[in-house]
């Protein structure tokens, strides 16, 4: 580094490279609104800002669209494990089967399959947080700014990679168990079914509404 004087003024010269900023990573061009360029809602940026934002206000401790977004990020694959998803959406499967049946259709129990199935227009990662929260609104979830996500005057662009270190694994508890339970309920019933010649409905309504899993996930400072 060193100063050059032209004899008017000071200027200081340096070879020292500006710092790289992160790229972002999404695709989709940004539009200005009110001035501003507008925030990408669809961008994995942007979950991981809402996410970090609503766990450190408490508002997914009180509000249920606040918790589908956290969840909803935190069921993405870079948080949460494979096997644990795959559980997760078999459970969900099943269960929505056992819900959605009749009298006549609980003759044949062995039908229901705990298999992941398909919401056509709804990423994984929301589904699964949909089924872990007991979510009852409408999917896919709306990102839309609320609340404490909202300024005035320029809005908070979130800067790819400022989440690292700030979101940890996400952990589920008793879902492998609670999956095998009912497996297991499904093939006693059906034995009982054979012998008794009719189906067991109330007993799988009754395990359906009994079922506890747990998710938990941690926000560093």
């Amino acid at each position: 580094m060193g100063l050059l004087d032209d004899g008017k003024s000071i200027r200081i010269k340096t070879n020292r490279r500006p710092k790289d900023r992160p790229q972002r990573t999404s695709r989709t061009p940004q539009r200005r609104q009110g001035g501003f360029y507008k925030v990408n809602l669809l961008s994995r940026e942007e979950h991981k800002y809402q996410m970090i934002k609503l766990m450190r206000s408490g508002r997914t401790l009180r509000e249920t669209k606040a918790l589908i977004r956290a969840a909803s990020e935190a069921s993405e694959p870079e948080y949460l494990r494979e096997t644990d998803a795959r559980d997760l959406l078999s459970l969900e499967g099943g269960l929505h089967m056992i819900g959605k049946m009749n009298r006549a259709q609980a003759r044949d129990l062995m039908r229901i399959k705990f298999a992941p199935r398909r919401l056509p227009g709804v990423h994984r990662n929301e589904q699964i947080a949909a089924f872990a929260t007991g979510w009852r609104g409408r999917l896919p979830v709306n990102w839309k700014r609320d609340g404490n996500l909202i300024r005035r005057g320029r809005p908070n662009y979130p800067d790819p990679g400022s989440s690292a270190g700030k979101i940890g694994r996400t952990r589920v508890i008793g879902a492998k168990r609670v999956l095998n339970e009912f497996k297991t309920l499904i093939l006693t019933l059906a034995n009982l079914q054979g012998k008794a010649g009719r189906g067991n409905l109330p007993a799988l309504r009754k395990a359906y509404k009994s079922f506890r899993i747990g998710v938990q996930q941690d926000i560093g400072p």
